[in-house]
Order: structure tokens, then sequence, then C-alpha cells
């Protein structure tokens, strides 16, 4: 399992925020490639690793769906 490391802390805040939906979308490419993944975004871009920004803010928000809801997400993280 990789893991991934942030610019910005993931908890207590919400997909609006880059750090969250990027962080949430490279852990889970590190998980399936198994290699180390990074990535850098600055404001007003519209597109990461060749996916518009929105369909990355979608990958994470299913994620999150998927562990039970924001809250659940912000107790315990990408585990």
């Amino acid at each position: 399992m990789r893991d991934s490391i942030t610019g910005g802390g993931i908890h207590g805040k919400d997909l609006s925020k880059a750090d969250v939906s990027v962080n949430i979308y490279a852990w889970l490419k590190a998980q399936e490639t198994g290699q180390m993944v990074e990535l850098s975004c600055a404001i007003g871009d519209d597109t990461l690793d060749g996916r518009p920004y929105s369909e990355i803010v979608e990958i994470a928000r299913e994620f999150i769906r998927q562990k039970g809801g924001f809250e659940k997400f912000a107790e315990w993280g990408l585990i």
C-alpha cells in the first residue's frame, strides 16, 4: 500500500479545498498503480493529471461516500 504526503491537512476540510480532492485522487492512483504519485496544482488550474478538476472532485466525492460520508472520512482519513 502506498501513502500520500500532503501539502495541507485533509481533516476537517471540504471537497472545495483542492488539497483534499487532489490528495484523495493521488492516494487512490498510488493504490491502483503501486507507484509514488506526485501532483501539484495552482489557483485557476482547471485540469490535473490530464483530467478536468471537476472529475477529480467527483472521484474524491465517491471515495468519501463509500467511506460513509465526510464525517467518517474526517475521523479515519485514507484508510
